[in-house]
This record gives C-alpha cells, structure tokens and sequence, in this order.
C-alpha cells in the first residue's frame, strides 16, 4: 500500500510542475516597432523602439520628454541579425519582438530590395509577420524616434491610423504573398511626419501619416503615389470603406459645391481575351448619401439627381484612371493585380502566353472603366 502511494505522489508532481520556461515582464525588452535603414559601406542601421512599462499608464499624450511611452536604441551591422545582435548587448534584458506592431523601411534600403528583411522576419520565430508593413521617404530612423501626440508610443498611434481605414493597411504577411505570386507586384503604404495645421506657426509640431503608396518592382521600391493615386488604387482593390467624393457645380448650373459619403463600393476586375486580344474590363458600383450642399441645384428633380450621378461617375473614372496610367506607363509595375486576374479566368493562355512576358503584356494592356454612381440620400431640406 506504500509503495502505492509512492508511485500516486510521484506521478502527481509530474503533472504539478510549474512554468518552467515562464517569461517575467521584468526581464524583457518589449519592440513596438521596427526601423530599418541603409547606411554607409551598405551596412543595415536597425533601430528598435521599446516600450518603457512605468510610463504606460497614463492616457494622456506625451507632450513632453517625461511622458514618452517608449525609447529608441539602435545599432548597425552587416546583416539584420547582426545589428540585432549589436544592440542586445546593449540591453540588461532579453528584446521581445512578439508585440511590434510596425516594421518601417527607410527608402534607400528599400531601393536596393527588401528581402533580406522578409527573410529574417520570416525565418526569426520571434518576429511576426502580422506586424504593419510600411515605407518612408528619408530615414525610418527618423520617424520612429518622433514623439506620439495622442498615445503614449508611436507605434500605437500607427495602430490607430490603420483601424480607421483612411489609407492602405498591408500586413508583413501580405507583402510576402504579393512578392511570390505571380502576376502581382507588391506595394505598401507610405508613412510620413506631416505637420499639425495647415499653416503651422510652429514648424516643430508633426504627427503621423499615412498619405501615399511604396509601388515595387519585385522586392526593389521604384517609385510613390501621392494620396489621390492611391485612393485610386483603394477603390481598385475594392478597399475602400470610408471617403468623400465633392463635385463642383458649374457656374452656369449656379455654382457651389456638393460633397456624398461613399456608403458603400464593389469594384470587379474582369478580362476579356478574344482572337487573342487581351482586355481588362473594370467594373465600379458605388453608393453614396449628400451630407453637404452649398449649390442652387434643385435635388428634388430626379432629372438633377441624373445629372448629379454622372458626374460622381466621371469623378471616380478619373481618380481610377489617374492610377491606372501612374502604373501602367510610368513605373510599368502590376500593382494593381491584373495579371492574377488574367490566371484566374485563363489559366492555360496564362502559362503558355503572358506568364513569362507578363513585364511587357501589363503596359499595353488596354484598360476600360465603367462606373455606376446611385445616391440613396439627398435629405430633407432644399
């Protein structure tokens, strides 16, 4: 009977371990973001934002240097993981990247190509590559090391940006799947210092923004789009959720202007090959509610509402071309995923035809939009 009872208590201390392989906060440097530039002798300039966990409990902004949420440490080195290394040494605790929220590619290095750094971040099992993806013109040093306005960390502030659905959002993953298919060519956001007002007395005050497009060709960046391009792009990719669309009225109409909400958008991208000629066929609905008007136009005449319609229809057909013609005859990149497209619906004319000549098929493709603007709501007021 003892023997047993020997042989129950053994098994159950087992089971009654405790956490062995633990991680205390205590003992952790925690990245919130990730800075990546390209310095002299074409070595990597890493620099880690980390969150400081005494100076996080606060709500308020930052507004001073005894607010800030986070601190900046960097290092450089010939590979990504060299620098990393360079800075851990710098750092009484363990650096945790389980919690960045942000990897940001300064634009030379992201001129020379980004895969050494998908690589690691897909190699390194302490990445994630649900992380946010972006670009910036200058150095991404620079950005990360600017102070938050609204949240104690910039990186949380980059969070926010993102939820509200204003501009591109694409994860690490998403960069990666753009970079290995075929017919695709990636593209990310560009994040920017922006200055608070519009014309600020005090030139030192920015925030964060996320205003334009990172176009690559392969995993090389070789060129921006500025805000109404990239709209363009959204609607494209059938990404668009929020936004207002203004239409001036002609003065001989009375004048003014009137601005809708975008309520809704379903873009379709459809190619037509016949006696093999190639075409993409785009094919744009959107609903849209009046929520402001300054004219003299009588909204109550459906024959106005007609006319209205139209014009938001040529509107969007513009901003759509604009971004069609930015990438087709000035970067001659298929950010826009037509290729797919084409592999989709022929996938034997794909691979015998346009896979291995797809670089010079995409700029001559000829490209027709057809838009359908319907406005729900016009209000109740004259």
């Amino acid at each position: 009977m003892n023997v047993m009872r020997l042989f129950f208590l053994l098994v159950i201390t087992v089971f009654l371990t405790g956490c062995w392989n633990r991680i205390e906060i205590n003992d952790i440097a925690i990245v919130t973001a990730i800075g990546i530039d390209l310095v002299e002798d074409d070595k990597v300039h890493l620099s880690l934002q980390v969150a400081i966990p005494s100076k996080l409990g606060s709500t308020t902004g930052s507004g001073g240097e005894s607010g800030k949420g986070s601190l900046v440490i960097s290092d450089t080195g010939v590979t990504i993981s060299e620098a990393f290394r360079n800075i851990q040494g710098k750092l009484p605790r363990r650096i945790f990247f389980s919690q960045s929220r942000v990897l940001l590619i300064g634009e030379d290095y992201a001129k020379k190509g980004v895969t050494p750094v998908i690589n690691f971040h897909t190699r390194y099992n302490k990445t994630r590559i649900n992380s946010f993806i972006m670009f910036t013109k200058g150095e991404a040093s620079k950005v990360i090391n600017s102070m938050p306005k609204f949240e104690n960390i910039s990186a949380e502030e980059i969070k926010e940006l993102n939820k509200l659905n204003i501009g591109l959002k694409v994860y690490i993953r998403d960069f990666l799947n753009m970079l290995l298919t075929d017919g695709l060519e990636p593209y990310a956001p560009l994040f920017t210092l922006e200055a608070l007002e519009v014309k600020p007395k005090n030139k030192s005050v920015h925030v964060q923004s996320i205003k334009g497009t990172a176009v690559f060709k392969g995993d090389k960046l070789i060129g921006w789009m500025d805000q109404l391009e990239t709209r363009g792009l959204l609607w494209l990719k059938n990404e668009i959720e929020s936004g207002i669309v203004s239409i001036k009225i002609p003065k001989e109409q009375g004048g003014g202007n009137i601005s809708m909400e975008i309520l809704k958008t379903d873009t379709k991208l459809e190619p037509k090959l016949k006696n093999g000629h190639l075409q993409m066929n785009l094919t744009v609905s959107t609903r849209l509610n009046l929520i402001e008007n300054d004219s003299q136009l009588n909204l109550f005449d459906t024959k106005v509402i007609k006319d209205l319609q139209n014009k938001v229809d040529k509107e969007i057909d513009g901003r759509i071309q604009m971004t069609v013609d930015k990438v087709q005859k000035e970067y001659q990149s298929d950010i826009l995923g037509f290729g797919q497209a084409v592999y989709r619906k022929y996938p034997k004319q794909w691979k015998t035809s346009y896979q291995k000549n797809w670089d010079q098929e995409f700029p001559r493709l000829a490209v027709t939009i057809h838009t359908n603007s319907i406005i729900k709501r016009i209000g109740v007021t004259k």
